[in-house]
Protein backbone atom coordinates (compact mmCIF):
# COMPACT_ATOMS: atom_id res chain seq x y z
CA UNK A 1 0.00 0.00 0.00
CA UNK A 2 2.81 2.34 0.74
CA UNK A 3 4.80 1.43 -2.08
CA UNK A 4 1.31 1.93 -4.21
CA UNK A 5 1.59 5.32 -2.73
CA UNK A 6 4.78 6.17 -3.19
CA UNK A 7 4.17 5.89 -6.97
CA UNK A 8 1.56 7.64 -7.04
CA UNK A 9 2.75 10.80 -5.56
CA UNK A 10 6.29 10.25 -7.53
CA UNK A 11 3.72 10.78 -10.95
CA UNK A 12 2.14 13.32 -9.10
CA UNK A 13 5.12 15.46 -8.25
CA UNK A 14 6.85 14.71 -11.96
CA UNK A 15 3.78 15.59 -13.70
CA UNK A 16 3.59 19.06 -11.75
CA UNK A 17 6.99 19.50 -12.17
CA UNK A 18 6.43 19.11 -16.15
CA UNK A 19 3.92 21.66 -16.02
CA UNK A 20 5.32 24.22 -13.95
CA UNK A 21 8.34 23.62 -16.70
CA UNK A 22 6.41 23.95 -19.24
CA UNK A 23 4.25 26.71 -18.16
CA UNK A 24 8.23 28.99 -17.41
CA UNK A 25 9.26 28.16 -21.47
CA UNK A 26 5.34 29.16 -22.65
CA UNK A 27 5.29 32.25 -20.54
CA UNK A 28 9.33 33.51 -21.19
CA UNK A 29 9.65 32.43 -25.09
CA UNK A 30 5.71 33.25 -26.08
CA UNK A 31 4.65 36.20 -23.64
CA UNK A 32 7.66 37.96 -22.07
CA UNK A 33 9.97 38.14 -25.01
CA UNK A 34 9.44 37.95 -28.57
CA UNK A 35 9.80 34.44 -29.73
CA UNK A 36 12.59 35.36 -32.24
CA UNK A 37 15.16 35.32 -29.55
CA UNK A 38 14.22 31.40 -28.86
CA UNK A 39 14.78 31.04 -32.66
CA UNK A 40 18.11 32.63 -32.21
CA UNK A 41 19.49 30.20 -29.52
CA UNK A 42 17.95 27.38 -31.18
CA UNK A 43 20.09 28.07 -34.13
CA UNK A 44 23.25 28.99 -32.25
CA UNK A 45 23.09 26.21 -30.69
CA UNK A 46 22.37 23.68 -34.42
CA UNK A 47 25.34 25.79 -36.10
CA UNK A 48 27.73 25.22 -32.85
CA UNK A 49 26.98 21.83 -32.48
CA UNK A 50 26.17 20.08 -35.68
CA UNK A 51 28.71 17.21 -35.13
CA UNK A 52 26.76 16.39 -31.92
CA UNK A 53 23.59 16.05 -33.94
CA UNK A 54 25.35 12.95 -35.67
CA UNK A 55 24.66 10.87 -32.05
CA UNK A 56 21.06 11.60 -32.10
CA UNK A 57 20.16 8.33 -33.95
CA UNK A 58 22.43 6.21 -30.99
CA UNK A 59 21.70 8.41 -28.02
CA UNK A 60 18.21 10.50 -28.88
CA UNK A 61 17.21 11.39 -24.72
CA UNK A 62 20.76 12.52 -24.12
CA UNK A 63 21.81 14.67 -27.15
CA UNK A 64 18.43 16.22 -26.83
CA UNK A 65 18.56 16.42 -22.97
CA UNK A 66 22.21 18.40 -23.92
CA UNK A 67 20.95 20.47 -26.52
CA UNK A 68 17.96 21.74 -24.48
CA UNK A 69 20.39 22.58 -21.39
CA UNK A 70 22.40 24.46 -23.88
CA UNK A 71 19.49 26.35 -25.87
CA UNK A 72 18.49 27.08 -22.73
CA UNK A 73 21.44 28.59 -21.21
CA UNK A 74 22.11 30.88 -24.53
CA UNK A 75 18.27 31.45 -24.44
CA UNK A 76 19.16 33.26 -21.08
CA UNK A 77 22.18 34.85 -22.14
CA UNK A 78 20.53 36.57 -25.30
CA UNK A 79 17.67 37.78 -22.75
CA UNK A 80 20.00 39.16 -20.40
CA UNK A 81 22.16 40.97 -22.69
CA UNK A 82 19.34 42.76 -24.33
CA UNK A 83 17.62 43.67 -21.28
CA UNK A 84 20.98 45.38 -20.16
CA UNK A 85 21.13 47.14 -23.26
CA UNK A 86 18.88 49.46 -24.60
CA UNK A 87 20.74 50.02 -27.56
CA UNK A 88 21.39 46.40 -28.57
CA UNK A 89 17.54 45.58 -28.18
CA UNK A 90 17.45 48.73 -31.19
CA UNK A 91 19.83 47.02 -33.52
CA UNK A 92 18.05 43.37 -32.93
CA UNK A 93 14.67 44.99 -34.00
CA UNK A 94 16.20 46.79 -36.62
CA UNK A 95 17.87 43.63 -38.03
CA UNK A 96 14.81 41.85 -37.75
CA UNK A 97 12.63 44.64 -39.20
CA UNK A 98 14.49 45.57 -42.02
CA UNK A 99 12.18 47.50 -43.94
CA UNK A 100 10.56 49.52 -40.85
CA UNK A 101 11.06 53.18 -41.40
CA UNK A 102 11.84 55.77 -38.50
CA UNK A 103 9.05 58.74 -38.07
CA UNK A 104 8.87 61.54 -35.87
CA UNK A 105 7.09 61.99 -32.84
CA UNK A 106 4.56 64.72 -33.67
CA UNK A 107 3.22 64.44 -29.48
CA UNK A 108 4.59 62.11 -27.01
CA UNK A 109 2.44 61.88 -23.43
CA UNK A 110 4.06 59.67 -20.71
CA UNK A 111 2.15 58.41 -17.91
CA UNK A 112 4.20 57.17 -15.22
CA UNK A 113 3.21 54.46 -12.42
CA UNK A 114 4.67 52.59 -9.74
CA UNK A 115 4.11 48.21 -9.07
CA UNK A 116 5.08 46.79 -6.18
CA UNK A 117 7.35 43.70 -5.74
CA UNK A 118 8.11 40.25 -4.00
CA UNK A 119 11.23 40.56 -2.00
CA UNK A 120 11.80 43.87 -2.87
CA UNK A 121 10.72 47.53 -3.04
CA UNK A 122 9.01 48.01 -6.32
CA UNK A 123 10.28 48.97 -9.29
CA UNK A 124 8.48 52.69 -11.20
CA UNK A 125 7.81 52.44 -14.85
CA UNK A 126 5.98 54.20 -18.19
CA UNK A 127 3.21 54.05 -20.88
CA UNK A 128 3.89 55.93 -23.42
CA UNK A 129 0.83 57.34 -25.65
CA UNK A 130 2.32 58.92 -28.95
CA UNK A 131 1.45 60.25 -32.37
CA UNK A 132 3.44 60.48 -35.70
CA UNK A 133 2.94 61.12 -39.08
CA UNK A 134 3.89 58.98 -41.85
CA UNK A 135 3.43 60.17 -45.72
CA UNK A 136 1.29 62.95 -44.63
CA UNK A 137 -1.05 61.11 -42.52
CA UNK A 138 -1.43 61.06 -38.65
CA UNK A 139 -1.36 58.17 -36.26
CA UNK A 140 -1.68 57.02 -32.84
CA UNK A 141 -0.32 54.73 -31.02
CA UNK A 142 0.69 53.17 -27.22
CA UNK A 143 3.83 51.62 -25.94
CA UNK A 144 2.89 49.94 -23.21
CA UNK A 145 5.63 50.27 -19.80
CA UNK A 146 8.23 51.52 -22.48
CA UNK A 147 10.57 51.50 -19.46
CA UNK A 148 11.25 50.04 -15.89
CA UNK A 149 13.08 51.04 -13.32
CA UNK A 150 13.21 48.84 -10.48
CA UNK A 151 14.10 49.29 -6.99
CA UNK A 152 15.74 47.05 -4.29
CA UNK A 153 14.17 46.57 -0.83
CA UNK A 154 16.89 48.61 1.22
CA UNK A 155 15.55 51.74 -0.71
CA UNK A 156 14.23 53.68 2.00
CA UNK A 157 12.57 56.42 0.01
CA UNK A 158 8.86 56.33 -0.55
CA UNK A 159 7.36 54.88 -3.85
CA UNK A 160 5.62 58.39 -4.72
CA UNK A 161 9.34 59.72 -4.80
CA UNK A 162 10.65 57.24 -6.68
CA UNK A 163 7.69 57.51 -9.39
CA UNK A 164 8.63 61.47 -9.33
CA UNK A 165 12.00 60.82 -9.85
CA UNK A 166 11.71 58.45 -12.83
CA UNK A 167 9.18 60.74 -14.53
CA UNK A 168 11.50 63.62 -14.35
CA UNK A 169 13.92 61.21 -16.11
CA UNK A 170 11.70 60.29 -18.81
CA UNK A 171 10.77 63.79 -19.51
CA UNK A 172 14.46 64.72 -19.78
CA UNK A 173 14.80 61.50 -22.12
CA UNK A 174 11.58 63.27 -24.20
CA UNK A 175 12.81 66.65 -24.37
CA UNK A 176 16.87 65.43 -25.55
CA UNK A 177 15.14 62.51 -28.15
CA UNK A 178 16.73 60.64 -26.48
CA UNK A 179 14.17 57.60 -28.62
CA UNK A 180 13.28 55.88 -31.28
CA UNK A 181 10.13 55.30 -33.21
CA UNK A 182 9.65 53.13 -35.77
CA UNK A 183 6.89 52.04 -38.29
CA UNK A 184 5.89 49.30 -40.99
CA UNK A 185 5.51 51.23 -44.15
CA UNK A 186 2.98 48.22 -45.70
CA UNK A 187 0.86 48.79 -42.18
CA UNK A 188 1.68 52.71 -41.00
CA UNK A 189 -0.88 52.14 -37.82
CA UNK A 190 1.94 49.24 -36.60
CA UNK A 191 4.82 51.29 -34.78
CA UNK A 192 7.49 50.32 -32.28
CA UNK A 193 9.15 53.03 -29.69
CA UNK A 194 12.06 52.72 -27.93
CA UNK A 195 11.85 55.30 -25.38
CA UNK A 196 15.69 54.42 -24.18
CA UNK A 197 18.61 54.18 -26.58
CA UNK A 198 21.17 53.91 -23.90
CA UNK A 199 24.37 51.19 -24.60
CA UNK A 200 23.95 49.85 -20.88
CA UNK A 201 20.67 50.74 -18.57
CA UNK A 202 21.19 48.56 -15.45
CA UNK A 203 18.48 49.50 -13.33
CA UNK A 204 15.76 48.95 -15.48
CA UNK A 205 16.87 45.58 -16.83
CA UNK A 206 15.55 41.98 -15.60
CA UNK A 207 19.32 41.02 -14.30
CA UNK A 208 19.24 44.02 -11.95
CA UNK A 209 15.48 42.97 -10.18
CA UNK A 210 17.06 39.49 -9.99
CA UNK A 211 20.71 40.38 -8.26
CA UNK A 212 18.66 42.72 -5.77
CA UNK A 213 16.00 40.06 -5.39
CA UNK A 214 18.62 37.38 -4.71
CA UNK A 215 20.37 39.62 -2.61
CA UNK A 216 17.37 39.31 0.20
CA UNK A 217 18.09 35.59 0.23
CA UNK A 218 21.80 36.23 0.85
CA UNK A 219 21.13 38.50 3.74
CA UNK A 220 18.40 36.19 5.36
CA UNK A 221 20.73 32.96 5.00
CA UNK A 222 23.66 35.50 6.72
CA UNK A 223 20.97 36.60 9.37
CA UNK A 224 20.07 32.83 9.83
CA UNK A 225 23.99 32.05 10.54
CA UNK A 226 24.70 34.92 12.54
CA UNK A 227 21.69 33.93 15.14
CA UNK A 228 22.86 30.21 15.20
CA UNK A 229 26.41 31.28 15.99
CA UNK A 230 25.30 33.61 18.40
CA UNK A 231 23.55 31.43 20.41
CA UNK A 232 25.78 28.43 20.37
CA UNK A 233 28.29 31.17 21.86
CA UNK A 234 26.02 31.84 24.37
CA UNK A 235 25.20 28.66 24.96
CA UNK A 236 29.02 27.73 25.63
CA UNK A 237 29.59 31.09 27.86
CA UNK A 238 26.92 29.24 30.31
CA UNK A 239 28.68 26.58 30.18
Amino acid sequence: MIEKFKKISDIFLTVIGSIAIAGGIVFFVFIENPVRYFFYALLLVIVTNFKSLRNIRTDLKKTAQNLLITTGLIYLVIITLLSLSPFLKIQEFKWSHRDWKPVNAQKIQPLTSWESGYKRKGNSYVNIDYEYQFNGTPYKNLEPEALYRYYPFWNRKKSRELVDEFSKSVSEKIQKRDYLILTNPDQPEKSKLFLSTDLFYFQGSLFYDLVTGLAVFILIFLGIIGAVLTWWALKRQQK
